[in-house]
Formats: structure tokens, sequence, C-alpha cells
């Protein structure tokens, strides 16, 4: 669906979601995700700030991370990323719009296959006239969640617009509880990378619901979203695991300090 893809061609600065395709002595080959049939190249000098052994140790095949383009040639279609030049923010916020897409393109996709509906109706009548406006197609639908009818310049059918509707009641409302942890992380041997790697692992459970952002190193603050008090304190003991997992070396330290009554509130 055209949600996830970009047109044109990476511009230098951009930051790209990328999958690892294959990794080589001297650097790994990555495919495009937002851009169809596009390739880019890291070099092993461009992975971290600080002395890589084995690539291995950062990228993995099949690991999907954001990247940013420092180099861009639309005439050879060649492309080189940086790994190392992406802040842990850029990185956050990039994959949370990346998984949102993903869960937009997956909704709306049920929905034209229960109702029947070509995509390219659904193109015509509702994502074209979206962009044409500017609009977040992810905001516009859980504007729909929160009960806001469909404007009269969507064109649907109305069996379509019923379901589409429905599916975001039911799986975009906004969950009820947020959890919140100050976690210590630190890693002697793999240092910011490994922490970067837990974090990474953290928010994986779910990057539409997770944060994990920068107090002040080796302060972190996780915040957890749940749909009651049990969902998000379960997903706080998942992202602690997963961290506990990655920073598992002896003299790595995954401390959690709980903020109580005032680390639960209200969505």
């Amino acid at each position: 669906m055209s949600i996830l893809r970009k047109e044109g061609f990476p511009r230098e600065g951009e930051l790209v979601v990328a999958t690892v395709k294959k990794v080589e002595r001297h650097g790994a080959t990555l495919s495009l995700d937002e851009y169809e049939g596009l390739e880019a190249f890291v070099h092993l000098s461009e992975i971290s700030l600080k002395w890589v052994r084995n690539i291995s140790d950062y990228l993995r095949v099949g690991q999907r991370t954001v990247f940013k383009v420092i180099r861009s040639n639309p005439d050879t279609l060649q492309v080189d990323v940086s790994l190392r030049r992406v802040s842990n923010k850029e990185h956050d916020e990039k994959m949370l719009e990346w998984s949102r897409k993903v869960k937009v393109v997956r909704l709306i996709d049920a929905v034209a296959k229960e109702t029947g509906t070509p995509a390219h109706v659904v193109e015509e009548g509702l994502l074209r006239p979206i962009r044409a406006r500017g609009l977040s197609i992810y905001s516009f639908l859980e504007e729909l969640a929160m009960g806001e009818p469909l404007p009269d310049w969507v064109k649907l059918p109305e069996v379509f617009a019923t379901k589409l509707v429905e599916k975001c009641l039911r799986d975009l409302k906004r969950p009820g509880h947020v959890v919140k942890a100050i976690v210590k992380l630190s890693s002697k041997k793999g240092g910011v990378e490994a922490i970067r790697r837990a974090a990474e692992t953290a928010t994986a459970i779910d990057p539409n619901s997770i944060r994990v952002t920068v107090i002040g190193s080796p302060r972190y603050l996780l915040r957890v979203e749940g749909r009651d008090v049990q969902d998000a304190a379960s997903k706080l003991s998942s992202c602690i695991e997963k961290m506990k997992g990655v920073l598992s070396n002896e003299g790595d330290v995954v401390e959690v300090l709980p903020f109580g009554r005032e680390g639960q509130e209200k969505v």
C-alpha cells in the first residue's frame, strides 16, 4: 500500500527506515523499506562512534532500524547511510512514525479484505483526499477512534466506512493508564551501543506505547501505556526483562527505580 512508500529518491540528511539484507566485513547492505526496490550501504566507519570489531555486534540480517542518508545519487542509484549519526530522539520518532504507518496499513487492509473493497477505491476515496489536505492518516483514524464522524469529502462505500469506524473504535482507542520507571543502564563492554540495543529491544515490544528517553546518563525514563494498570505493569516487566537480556555481560547494570504512586496516571 502507498502509505508505506515514498516517491522519488532519498535526500541527504533524510532519516530512513531500512532492513539489513547482508552483513559483510566492511559494512552492511540494507533494503530501504520506504523506497521500493532501493538499497543502501552503511560502511563500517558509520556504524558506531566507537571502534567496531565485529559488525554483527551492532547489525544482524533481518534487523530493521533507522539510518541517516549521508550520500545520495539518483543517477547511479547509490545511497550511503549512517547509523552512528542517528540520535536516540531521531530513532524513536522515526520508528514511531513507521510503526503507525504499518498499523494503518494493517487496519485498512483488514477492512478492505472483510468488505471486498478494491485498493483503488480506498486510495481514491480515502487516502488521496487525506494527503491532499496535508493530514496524517494515522491522526485522521485516531479522530475516528475518538468518535469524530467521517467528513463529507471522504467518498467510500457505506459498508467499508462502517467497518472502518468500528475497527478504529476498537483498535485505536488510547490505553487507560501510564506507568513510569527510572532505569539505570550501563555497560562496561558494550557502552552506548549496548544501551541503545537494550532500549530498542524494549520498545520493540510495542513501539506505539513504550518510550525510553534519557534523563541523564546512566538514568533513563521508561514510559509504558496500557489498557489498564495491570496491562501497563505487565508491559513494564517485559521491558525490564528484555533489557536484562541484552545487558547480561559482567559489569552490565539494569537497575529499576519505580516512581511509586506518581508513576501511574490516567490517559
